[in-house]
């Protein structure tokens, strides 16, 4: 029972989550994947990937559901603490995916000769802590990033900082927010001049590269302690009048049924790694942009450089078996994830 919970699979292609769940005499993993459901206000889409047969004695039978042919079969699976292999010997798998899925700029996400659907590693994935006075409630988030179908992000609070990561994709970007970077929008006047917008978060970006530096030097960062003027943010953006949202002309999206009204903006830059794999090496991209915060469900992010504005939009499902045995552990989960 200890595999009960989510989990993120390890690998460097096209990430997915598993939700581990017992189901009547069964402990059955449901797999996330890229789909073509677009909706991101809706639940998030599940199908099974494999099923323990509970018995009365300590041993238990694993039966993969993937894959076309003799399904269910038999998968060998080990389990560690916080993490657990499972190889199944059919092959058929590939036929359940694309032969080669790209996204947008060209990047292969699935190739039919790679060789994870043989041999899974996942680790289990935590649900970020809560605290009264985020600025709002941490947690999963679904995107449309890309033709193929969400995404997972997670976004937690640490201190002065928020981060987005993602979760599940191509790619691994972070995205952190600034809390003590507002940007303020009198009656939403700056999202009609995108190149006003633009020379705001240049400058606050000039001030804070020289901010990070001594900040460094002193030993804090992202994982700073919670700061008074940031503790009082979540009452600050309840008590928040909206103003008028509107797409900056110019700024091209796949959300269009975006909330009309926002209640705060904050300077945000988003990190992401591409692995080149031809070349054998890593690029590493920094995108300025502007977070802003809609409701308590949904936020959003403009990313200054091109153009371009994602919605987020919490995950409505509830998960069990998600908590964190400590703060320093959920910090190793997102490391390992970035990484």
């Amino acid at each position: 029972r200890h595999i009960l919970g989510l989990w993120w699979l390890d690998t460097e292609d096209y990430r997915t989550l598993l939700n581990v769940v017992v189901d009547g005499l069964y402990i059955t993993g449901w797999t996330y994947g890229p789909c073509l459901n677009t909706h991101i206000d809706g639940p998030m889409q599940f199908k099974p990937a494999f099923r323990i047969r509970l018995t009365e004695s300590k041993s238990a039978t694993v039966e993969c559901l993937e894959g076309h042919h003799s399904r269910p079969h038999n998968r060998h699976m080990q389990i560690q603490k916080d993490r657990f292999t499972t190889q199944c010997n059919k092959t058929d798998h590939l036929k359940d995916v694309p032969r080669r899925l790209m996204d947008e700029w060209g990047r292969v996400l699935v190739q039919e000769d790679r060789q994870q659907y043989d041999c899974l590693t996942y680790r289990r994935l935590y649900l970020p802590p809560s605290h009264p006075d985020d600025l709002i409630m941490p947690g999963l988030f679904q995107a449309n990033c890309n033709a193929y179908g969400l995404s997972i992000a997670m976004l937690s609070f640490h201190g002065k900082y928020a981060r987005v990561t993602k979760v599940t994709g191509d790619s691994n970007p972070s995205l952190e927010i600034h809390l003590m970077s507002r940007i303020q929008l009198p009656d939403g006047e700056m999202f009609s001049n995108f190149n006003e917008l633009s020379r705001v978060v240049q400058e606050i970006d000039k001030q804070q590269q020289q901010e990070d530096g001594t900040e460094e030097s002193e030993g804090h960062g992202w994982q700073s302690p919670v700061q008074q003027s940031v503790r009082e943010s979540r009452a600050a953006a309840s008590e928040e009048q909206p103003v008028p949202f509107f797409l900056p002309v110019g700024v091209l999206s796949r959300d269009q049924n975006y909330p009309r009204t926002c209640r705060m903006c904050f300077y945000a830059v988003d990190t992401v790694t591409f692995t080149v794999t031809l070349r054998g090496f890593a690029y590493t991209g920094r995108f300025l942009g502007v977070f802003i915060l809609f409701d308590e469900n949904h936020f959003g992010f403009i990313w200054q450089d091109v153009n371009y504005f994602i919605l987020f939009s919490r995950v409505q499902n509830t998960f069990q078996n998600v908590e964190a045995p400590s703060p320093q552990a959920f910090l190793e989960m997102l490391k390992n994830i970035q990484s």
